[in-house]
């Protein structure tokens, strides 16, 4: 399940990761606690998370000033 799910749009930890080109776990919570990234979307458990690839693209873009 290393691909993104054209389905449903959805990104796991792992595969979020991959498209934020980050290695370690740590860096990926630091980003979520200081806003660069949007919390996801769907919390199956505490290990099992879910973001929604269109957030994420909505929300880099804010954040890099992409949008006024």
């Amino acid at each position: 399940m290393s691909e993104i799910n054209n389905t449903q749009n959805l990104l796991d930890t792992k595969q979020l990761k991959a498209f934020l080109h980050i290695k370690g776990d740590a860096t990926l919570w630091r980003y979520l606690k200081e806003g660069r990234i949007p919390q996801p979307k769907f919390s199956v458990s505490r290990s099992k998370r879910l973001w929604s690839l269109d957030e994420v693209l909505s929300h880099l873009n804010k954040f890099s000033g992409g949008e006024k």
